[in-house]
């Protein structure tokens, strides 16, 4: 197993191994990835192979391949001295498919990582997260938390709020909603939101994975402006009429014909719960300034004037 240098301008910081990022084609992997190659090897595991041609072209080493298999992933992790897992999120079409991807990946992952002699494990988890949350969502990332605890690794959970960036369904279905007509918010619209431009999480996740001495704890991350639904639509359309409020239900039928994908009802009603962080403040642990809302979004709709969106 490769070893980690002293980085020359931090004695608290250490680079120069293999990183593994599960889930890397996603929205916190595009922007985690090229991050991560400033300092390390990066390798990364996805499910489709037409997700691994943009990680390649980054300079990632890609591994295409089913990720349930602990055995075939312990062999992609020989000589990987952290593994990031990004794997999991709401939307999923029932309860068993929603664990899986959540709390099941990580055990796998886990597992993968102990026989392949994996030092450190880094898991995005969600504010909420417990065992027994009532929240489907909730109650599998809190067993993926639990796991990643008990494992016996070094180990990072930070429980981020809702990010936004390209290809997020949160802030996709929030970019459709203003943009219906008449335009919409999912739920109520008056719980407290605190969203965090994607690019923040990504240089939390870098800099818990290159801490020295050690890695135990659980963070939370959010965004610098506490806001609702509501506001968050004026923010994207000032000058816009007032949104309806759909319940989750109604709200996942728009969207999935909307987007041409299916939304589930565990989605939209994450989208409708309040999301504030609830542990130990990440960005002030890990060094990293949070950028504003609107200084966020005009860099986001910049991106996607650059990719022809």
């Amino acid at each position: 197993m490769q070893r980690r240098a002293v980085a020359p301008d931090s004695a608290d910081s250490i680079t120069g191994v293999t990183v593994m990022v599960t889930g890397g084609s996603g929205l916190i992997g595009r922007s985690l990835v090229p991050l991560l190659l400033r300092r390390d090897e990066v390798r990364a595991c996805v499910r489709r192979p037409e997700a691994a041609g943009a990680l390649r072209a980054m300079g990632a080493k890609v591994a295409v391949g089913r990720l349930d298999d602990s055995d075939a992933l312990a062999e992609v992790l020989r000589g990987v001295y952290s593994l990031i897992h990004l794997i999991g999120g709401p939307n999923h079409p029932d309860g068993d498919t929603l664990l899986a991807a959540n709390h099941g990946s990580t055990l796998t992952a886990l597992s993968a990582a102990r026989e392949a002699g994996v030092r450190r494990f880094v898991l995005v988890s969600v504010p909420g997260a417990h065992p027994e949350a009532d929240q489907s969502f909730q109650r599998a990332k809190g067993l993926a938390e639990e796991a990643v605890s008990n494992s016996g690794l070094e180990h990072g959970i930070i429980r981020s709020t809702h990010a936004y960036g390209l290809g997020g369904l949160w802030f996709t279905a929030a970019v459709e909603g203003t943009l219906a007509t008449p335009p919409f918010i999912v739920g109520e619209g008056e719980q407290e939101i605190a969203p965090v431009w994607v690019d923040d999480l990504a240089a939390v996740l870098v800099a818990a994975d290159d801490r020295r001495g050690g890695l135990t704890g659980t963070w939370a991350l959010e965004g610098p402006d506490v806001i609702t639904p509501f506001e968050f639509h004026r923010r994207l359309a000032p000058d816009g009429p007032t949104p309806r409020r759909l319940t989750p239900a109604r709200a996942a039928e728009r969207l999935s014909g909307a987007l041409g994908l299916p939304v589930s009802l565990t989605a939209t009603e994450h989208f409708a719960a309040p999301s504030r962080a609830d542990a130990p403040d990440a960005a002030s642990e890990f060094g990293v300034a949070v950028t504003p809302l609107e200084t966020g979004l005009r860099l986001t709709m910049r991106r996607a004037a650059a990719a022809g969106r």
